[in-house]
């Protein structure tokens, strides 16, 4: 006897009002009986009777799968990255780690896309895995290629006997000629202050098809498994928002010491393995990368966070290559515009902060005039600030517009008694900028809730360091500006041919900027 669809649909729904805590205690089976998707064959003479599908909780097992987080790697459109972690000393007779997958059929509502009877997930992916750096657990990674890129997709992971998580869902990414958004933020970290923060952009009026996170992210500073909370903290979010990331002062603290290939160099160390490269996926396997979306063109730079890997040159070279790539691609039609994604700032009016490196300033503003970048959004300072187009701190229409917010919520910092005239909106407390694409133009708006200690003036001069707030405070607009592409004429005068590494060294005082990039790190490495 068969048990119909729609029957079978209202027990899935009368089980999801039922207390969690019974169906995890339930889901806790030996490995038979661990898939929903496998139920155990009927006795001789029996009629057949299809289970009952449990909630979207997951099935536990020997190695429960968490942290799941979602990357894009080749194409935005046709290529997802699924990461997560389980607890385990070694990789030695632990289970395979996979992800299931399948498209959503634009005509399921949300029982179907976790009815594994009905609708089971047809894809199967093994993942690489690999130590987790500091703690006894291993990171799992798989790389998925979307064969109809215009449909969502939902996905778990684990094994059988490992344990399966719930089912997640992705969004396929946007067409081009629609409107679509992307969120970003930096300097967020485990705290009341961060949690406000994810558990406002999780409200519905903030959906964006993209997080952008830059940098400082969950403040381990070593302490490894504060990047297990982290990812716990966040997972409803990271777990079915497509996020990429570039790393902070407070990732290169997050270096294994006990790593076997620790390669001394004078009084610095190459590190192999960061907790950063660790844990996330992202294009090329590096912290430095570009990625398009849509008719957007991203480099994400690390701006010399991990100098210790020596790699600053070489990211440098690659920017240098992708951005004059980028320009020529604009100047043909083929995107609208060129963001530079990063967590230090290039400049800023964070009391006590001010340029931190001017040799590797000066390398990157003339890079970003020589091709024309249009948007440098950053974190770093806990502050909000955005300035006018601008060219080597001064105003120009030819010039980039910076979005400072370094107001993920790990704190709360001033400004200097007095603001540079590059600088158009300042802001105190708690906030992420969403941006609205269309074909054309990018609309900005900066959300952020007050901090109550925020004196009355113009430009919100403080203290450096402000710790009281009030996390109940609603988030409202604070900011509104936009950036339209540059009209083809001016486009073109940005076509200038890549510079070669050996044009590069002479250009610019290689030493100083690696001295200058150590002297920052170091110096900014408590903020």
């Amino acid at each position: 006897m068969d048990t119909p669809s729609s029957l079978r649909r209202a027990l899935i729904k009368a089980a999801m009002l039922t207390p969690a805590l019974p169906l995890l205690n339930a889901c806790k089976t030996d490995s038979a009986t661990a898939n929903p998707t496998t139920p155990p064959a009927p006795s001789p003479g029996q009629p057949v009777i299809e289970p009952e599908i449990p909630p979207n909780l997951g099935v536990r097992g020997s190695h429960n799968p968490r942290g799941m987080h979602v990357s894009l790697l080749n194409d935005s459109h046709k290529s997802r990255g699924i990461t997560w972690f389980t607890d385990q000393s070694d990789g030695k007779n632990a289970p395979a780690a996979m992800v299931q997958w399948s498209h959503i059929d634009p005509s399921w509502d949300e029982v179907d896309v976790i009815n594994l009877v009905d609708h089971p997930l047809s894809n199967t992916i093994f993942a690489d895995s690999t130590a987790t750096t500091g703690v006894g657990a291993q990171t799992h990674k798989a790389s998925l290629q979307l064969n109809k890129p215009e449909l969502a997709i939902r996905y778990r992971v684990g094994s059988d006997e490992g344990g399966w998580s719930p089912i997640f869902t992705v969004p396929a990414s946007a067409k081009a000629d629609t409107n679509w958004h992307f969120v970003h933020f930096g300097d967020h970290g485990i705290g009341p202050l961060a949690q406000r923060l994810t558990a406002e952009l999780t409200k519905p009026q903030y959906h964006h098809n993209l997080l952008l996170l830059a940098g400082d992210i969950s403040y381990a500073d070593g302490n490894q498994p504060v990047w297990d909370t982290w990812f716990d903290q966040n997972q409803a979010l990271v777990s079915s928002t497509v996020t990429m990331a570039v790393p902070g002062n407070h990732e290169s603290k997050d270096a294994d010491p006990d790593d076997p290939f620790v390669i001394p160099l004078g009084d610095i160390a190459l590190f192999r393995d960061y907790a950063f490269n660790n844990r996330f996926h992202q294009p090329g396997g590096v912290s430095f990368y570009g990625f398009d979306y849509n008719r957007i063109h991203f480099f994400g730079f690390s701006g010399g966070a991990f100098i210790e890997d020596g790699k600053i040159l070489q990211e440098i070279i690659t920017m240098e290559a992708n951005l004059a790539r980028a320009a020529v691609r604009r100047a043909a039609g083929m995107i609208d515009f060129i963001i530079v994604f990063q967590h230090y700032t290039v400049w800023t009016d964070q009391e006590g902060r001010g340029p931190g490196n001017a040799s590797l300033i000066l390398v990157q503003d003339q890079m970003m005039a020589r091709y024309g970048v249009d948007l440098v959004i950053c974190g770093h300072d806990h502050i909000y600030q955005r300035s006018a187009p601008m060219v080597f701190g001064q105003r120009s229409p030819l010039g980039y517009v910076q979005v400072m917010a370094g107001t993920g919520g790990q704190s709360i910092r001033g400004f200097d008694d007095e603001i540079q005239g590059w600088s158009e909106k300042e802001f105190i407390g708690v906030g992420f900028c969403r941006y609205e694409v269309s074909p054309g133009l990018i609309k900005v708006n900066y959300f952020g809730s007050k901090g109550i200690d925020t004196p009355e003036t113009p430009h919100g001069v403080g203290s450096q360091k402000i710790e009281a707030m009030s996390v109940d405070a609603d988030f409202e607009l604070i900011d509104s500006f936009e950036v339209r592409k540059r009209q083809p004429k001016l486009a073109k005068s940005f076509l200038k041919p890549a510079r070669s590494a050996t044009e590069l060294a002479k250009a610019y005082n290689w030493d100083a900027i690696i001295a200058h990039t150590n002297h920052r790190n170091k110096h900014h490495g408590h903020a």
